[in-house]
């Protein structure tokens, strides 16, 4: 058995799956209104295991099915939050018609609830929980608020998320989510009936170690894969003059940091992808700095604007898990300049595949651009480092790998 300490892993020798039927996985995941990273993982996961032979079923559920709800129907869902009947009898059936050996269970809010838990568990079938953020120690997810980092709902009293609405703006909604963390955490339900969580980075598994009390020994630390295709062409150090942020239009997301920014680097080309609540302020300082807002593209549009891109700016100001941005950015081998935050720090190296600034400090990101750009030697050093860390450690590959020694840990190779 491999050692399920997860070392780096080692291009040149892959995983070798045992000559036994591959285990039948159910992927469990509620989407969001907005597309974003938990979607991306959830998907490629998917395609990932059934690329390589196993049986996947997908159990999933989309917010934007509450568009369509009334005023009643939204608000007998903030009760069922906490335990819905409905999802605990489909989980039921599917484990029964299905009979999986592994559950991976990525967003279960607001549709899905926590409910789905008992029946994987009453049929032996081993759970494997993302976390993808914060959620279990702070409603908003994010550890941020008000546009600075918080952490006032770590210690488990959560009232401070319904005093200022942290989830959706809502105080009602808030209230729901409040109510099931209270109960599933007094429950134990998260202790007793997951198998196995995987945090995306250490200080996401101190936290919720630490304020969560999730067992240690059952907290992996595995990176994110994708299923991005190595960038095959060699590019000089600047053959791509343009700068490329691309993300939600949040404040969580740093946009005030880039927009301040923008106004010192007019003689910089960067264009800004995404969308969201900040997205006139984004098109109103773009119009007058000069530079580029490109609106929602997908994922096609967004790979060749970062094909033909000098660097991809990330100025995150949440620690984020495993951002899929940077990971796309080091797909096409271009290097990262990013705020220190949690997401960040693990995935890239200062000077070889990334330059850091500190969160929320506009001219330290001013700085690195400008350094960036005055030194070719560095920009091609970087150029090759970046292509050679994303094969090594987040290709389809090296995700393949990482997802057999959870199997091999929970027993199911």
């Amino acid at each position: 058995m491999r050692d399920t300490t997860l070392p780096d892993f080692d291009a040149n020798e892959p995983f070798d799956p045992q000559p036994i039927a591959l285990p039948r996985v159910l992927i469990v995941h509620n989407r969001y209104r907005e597309p974003g990273g938990e979607d991306v993982v959830a998907d490629a996961q998917a395609r990932l295991l059934r690329e390589h032979g196993h049986v996947v079923h997908t159990y999933e559920r989309d917010n934007k099915e509450i568009n369509g709800y009334s005023f009643l129907g939204k608000a007998a869902l903030y009760f069922r939050m906490k335990n819905n009947r409905a999802s605990a009898r489909d989980m039921a059936r599917i484990v029964r018609d299905f009979n999986p050996r592994a559950a991976h269970v990525h967003n279960t809010l607001p549709l899905i609830s926590p409910s789905i838990y008992a029946p994987l568990q009453r049929e032996g079938v081993k759970v494997i929980q993302w976390l993808h953020n914060y959620r279990l120690v702070c409603p908003a997810g994010t550890l941020f608020r008000s546009g600075a980092p918080c952490t006032l709902c770590v210690d488990g009293d959560f009232s401070h998320a319904i005093k200022y609405k942290c989830w959706t703006g809502s105080k009602r909604a808030t209230q729901g989510l409040v109510r099931m963390l209270r109960y599933h955490r007094h429950a134990r339900t998260w202790l007793e009936r997951v198998d196995l969580f995987v945090a995306l980075n250490s200080f996401q598994k101190q936290i919720l170690v630490e304020a969560g009390g999730l067992p240690e020994s059952k907290v992996i630390v595995q990176p994110n894969f994708s299923n991005a295709y190595p960038y095959s062409r060699t590019m000089s150090a600047g053959a791509g003059a343009e700068f490329l942020f691309a993300g939600r239009l949040m404040p969580e997301k740093g946009i005030s940091t880039l927009l301040r920014a923008l106004g010192l680097l007019r003689d910089v080309p960067i264009a800004i992808a995404g969308d969201g609540p900040l997205r006139e302020s984004v098109e109103r300082t773009c119009a007058s700095t000069g530079h580029q807002y490109l609106g929602q593209l997908d994922r096609t549009a967004l790979r060749e604007r970062m094909e033909w891109s000098r660097a991809l700016l990330f100025t995150s100001e949440w620690p984020e898990g495993c951002p899929s941005v940077i990971l796309e950015a080091l797909a096409c081998g271009k290097p990262v300049i990013a705020s220190s935050v949690a997401g960040a720090v693990e995935l890239l190296q200062e000077g070889k595949t990334g330059l850091f600034f500190p969160p929320g400090n506009y001219e330290a990101l001013v700085a690195c651009v400008r350094q960036l750009i005055s030194h070719q030697a560095l920009e091609e050093r970087m150029n090759a480092a970046t292509h050679a860390r994303f094969v090594e450690h987040h290709s389809r590959e090296a995700g393949y790998w990482h997802l057999m020694t959870l199997y091999e840990k929970l027993g199911i190779l």
